[in-house]
């Protein structure tokens, strides 16, 4: 992925001239001829099995806007927090690195660290009777991903509230960063 991001951008480059490279707190800084700073294209680079598809989903700096630190900041923000969505919980996304070519057209590129992919280790659910905590749906060795948490919070709310019982349901995350794992606690109230 990487080589393949690196080959456009330089064939971009060579098409329309010089590339200057400017860090995201300095992109609005610089000085330009007066010509609108429009984004040509956003780049992610990382390895691995990204979830480009949902990474791209969550951008609001698209080609055709102008460089917007504020929405670049954003941006990073959102990547690191879709990372840590789909279990990469000690993901780290750099500051946008903006490019310009001599026309000052601007090419962003996000630099990707999904780190590693965490675990459940343990699941344990409190409050309530051992057969309503059949209805958990995830397991010992599960990626932790949180919308699949989520469901499991939500089908044992529903199970309580079916069996005629209050279904407020918590949860809590113990992380064991050594062993990239999540002991997860579901409480029934």
């Amino acid at each position: 992925m990487r080589s393949f991001v690196v080959i456009t951008l330089l064939a971009l480059v060579a098409g329309v001239g010089v590339v200057r490279h400017l860090p995201e707190k300095q992109a609005d800084a610089a000085t330009h001829s007066g010509r609108p700073q429009e984004v040509q294209s956003v780049a992610l680079d990382g390895h691995g099995n990204l979830p480009i598809a949902a990474l791209r989903g969550v951008l609001s700096t698209r080609a055709g806007d102008q460089v917007d630190p504020a929405k670049l900041a954003h941006d990073r923000d959102s990547l690191e927090a879709v990372l840590v969505a789909h279990g990469y919980l000690d993901a780290k996304v750099k500051a946008a690195e903006v490019m310009y070519d001599a026309g000052e057209s601007a090419f962003v590129m996000f630099e990707i660290s999904q780190g590693r992919l965490f675990h459940v280790r343990s699941v344990a659910v409190s409050g309530t009777a051992a057969r309503e905590s059949g209805f958990v749906t995830i397991i010992k060795g599960d990626v932790l991903v949180a919308d699949r948490v989520e469901r499991a919070r939500t089908a044992l709310a529903d199970r309580l509230v079916a069996r005629g019982k209050l279904g407020a349901v918590s949860v809590k995350l113990h992380t064991d960063e050594s062993a990239a794992t999540v002991d997860v606690e579901l409480s029934a109230r």
